[in-house]
């Protein structure tokens, strides 16, 4: 392999779109594969169906056990001493190709099929003849044509994480150009990629260039460039195994299974390792000269938007978004949580105000507020949502950016004295509006809520008591403060929490979800009424609106029957079938 010693290093977040949540494990020596054994759940199971691209299969695809056979050649290797190179040719750099005995170029149906068998066979009938155990023989087409494996796969995506990129790039600290190792560019003159020069030279994520399919490279054909699978395996493991083999058995280096990466057991291990690994103050960002803060401009308006005190605020539609990148960043696995495309300003290129080809016409407007999104603002945010912290009150609430009142989370007015600077801004052509960004997004954010706060603990009632409805049972006394308090605490350190709790009474909304906000909101009676039927609008009963808040919270936070007050003695949250557990049952 071509500087073999060099190419330890850095992924970044290249394999990101194969999945998230997943990471690699680092393991000693040649990564050898363990056997499985008769485990029914596997990372390793392979089905070889490549003629079906030439038409209808004669036979039922081959379910093939990767590990299992990578295990019994190292089991064998006086007998065979490749390993991976009985089945894998490599180029002369040393990159090993993922097809079976041949390189990874397009191969006729015949050629296909005669490598597999004349390779498979010949291999059982050899270790058969030399006494040892091995699979199927040329009379035994249904032993490897079975078409019905016994087997299930747990195979999860693999992401590389800025702590496993931190620990990759920790062994080129000593390289000339350490983002090289890995990362490359196209040399249109000399015809072939070479290494990235400069980490602001470094496309980003593999995916942008290496698709599922090919190339997504404008002007190159996807058949001349690998796809994402070929590259990140012919890559990554040739790496693995060549650092392994330049320095011993005890080197630390990556996997080359198919379980080291994506079986769920070794992926816990590395994210364990990791932690262990990583110091707790490493500077995890990926520097490749972002900006720390940035100005999202949204489009012209018609009209200018007048402001509260009658005069016009700004000549587009909404305020701009100030941006603070860096904190984004930390909050983030990888660069391609939100640039899934390419590491460019999201309206650079794709999400234009009107829409482009290069974004699937998808508008800037769009790209940030579509919920079902995940790369978007609105749909990232719908996301931490669900976290237990947070789905008490939000489980119920309708998702996306409907409410025009929260629009000012985001979209900032400016006060008195940046209001010029903002209008100055909006004006000014992309480059010149470009440079002015970060100043002004960090003086922008420094006037919002960092932190969501709420009511003075006197202003709160520490009970309520409800009992309007009583009749079986004894009214039930809410800890109403304590609830309100323990709410505020789990959100005390998130920035995005903060900004969308922007007054006193949004955290009172999460019940009083339909009143005005208020430190004294009204009963749930002056809207819900006590008897189903009788309400103007088709809202549930107050009995029904009691239970379906009070026992939808306990149950979208998780905490169902669980003890969460850290007080001495504290009893579990009721059971939502626990009746009395909420309101004694009367005495007779």
């Amino acid at each position: 392999m071509k500087n073999a010693k060099r190419r330890t290093g850095t992924l970044l977040v290249a394999l990101a779109l194969l999945g998230s949540g997943g990471l690699l494990t680092l393991t000693a020596g040649l990564g050898a594969a363990k056997d499985q054994g008769d485990d029914k759940q596997r990372a390793d199971i392979l089905s070889i169906d490549e003629l079906k691209r030439f038409g209808p299969l004669t036979q039922p695809p081959v379910v093939f056990l990767h590990d299992k056979h990578t295990a019994a050649l190292g089991k064998q290797a006086k007998f065979y001493g490749k390993e991976c190179g009985t089945c894998h040719l490599s180029s002369k750099d040393g990159t090993m190709y993922l097809a079976f005995r041949r390189d990874d170029a397009p191969a006729s149906a015949d050629t296909i099929k005669n490598t597999y068998h004349d390779n498979c066979i010949k291999c059982h009938m050899d270790m058969s003849a030399a006494g040892q155990k091995s699979g199927p023989s040329d009379v035994q087409c249904k032993g490897c044509h079975n078409g019905t494996p016994d087997v299930s796969s747990n195979w999860q995506p693999i992401t590389v994480d800025k702590r496993l990129h931190f620990r990759h790039a920790a062994t080129q600290e000593k390289a000339e150009n350490k983002c090289g190792a890995c990362h490359h560019v196209y040399d249109e003159a000399a015809g072939k990629t070479v290494a990235a020069p400069a980490p602001e030279k470094v496309p980003g994520a593999c995916v942008y260039c290496h698709t599922g399919s090919g190339s997504n490279v404008p002007g190159r054909k996807p058949e001349k460039i690998r796809s994402l699978r070929l590259a990140a395996h012919g890559e990554c493991v040739t790496c693995h195994r060549a650092v392994a083999a330049s320095g011993g058995k005890d080197v630390p280096t990556g996997p080359s299974t198919c379980a080291g990466c994506h079986g769920p057991l070794d992926q816990k291990a590395i994210a364990e390792t990791s932690l262990k690994k990583v110091p707790a103050d490493a500077d995890l960002r990926i520097k490749r000269g972002q900006p720390d803060f940035a100005m999202i401009r949204p489009a012209a308006a018609d009209k200018p938007v007048i402001g509260a005190d009658g005069k016009p605020v700004t000549a587009y539609g909404m305020s701009p978004v100030p941006f603070n990148h860096k904190y984004h960043e930390a909050k983030s696995e990888t660069c391609v949580s939100c640039h899934h495309a390419a590491l460019t300003s999201c309206a650079a290129k794709c999400h234009t105000v009107p829409g482009a080809k290069d974004g699937g016409f998808v508008t800037l407007e769009a790209a940030m507020h579509k919920v079902e999104a995940p790369q978007s603002c609105a749909g990232c945010h719908a996301a931490l949502q669900k976290k237990p912290e947070c789905a008490g009150c939000h489980a119920s609430m309708k998702k996306g950016v409907g409410d025009k009142a929260q629009c000012g989370s985001c979209h900032v007015v400016p006060t008195e004295g940046l209001d010029k600077a903002v209008a100055e801004f909006m004006g000014r052509n992309d480059k010149e509006a470009a440079a002015m960004a970060p100043a002004l997004a960090e003086k922008l954010l420094a006037g919002k809520r960092q932190a969501t706060a709420t009511f003075a603990a006197d202003d709160i009632p520490e009970t309520v008591t409800i009992g309007s409805l009583a009749k079986d049972y004894e009214p039930s006394v809410l800890p109403h403060r304590k609830i309100v308090q323990s709410m505020v605490a789990g959100m005390k350190d998130s920035k995005l929490a903060g900004a969308f709790h922007a007054t006193d009474a949004a955290v009172c909304q999460g019940c009083h979800h339909n009143s005005p906000a208020s430190k004294t909101p009204p009963r749930c009676g002056n809207c819900h009424p006590a008897a189903s039927g009788t309400a103007a609008s088709p809202r549930p009963a107050l009995r029904a609106a009691y239970h379906n808040q009070c026992m939808g919270c306990h149950t979208a936070m998780g905490i169902d029957g669980k003890v969460v007050d850290k007080a001495p003695g504290a009893k579990p949250v009721p059971k939502a079938t626990d009746c009395a557990g909420c309101h004694a049952e009367k005495k007779k």
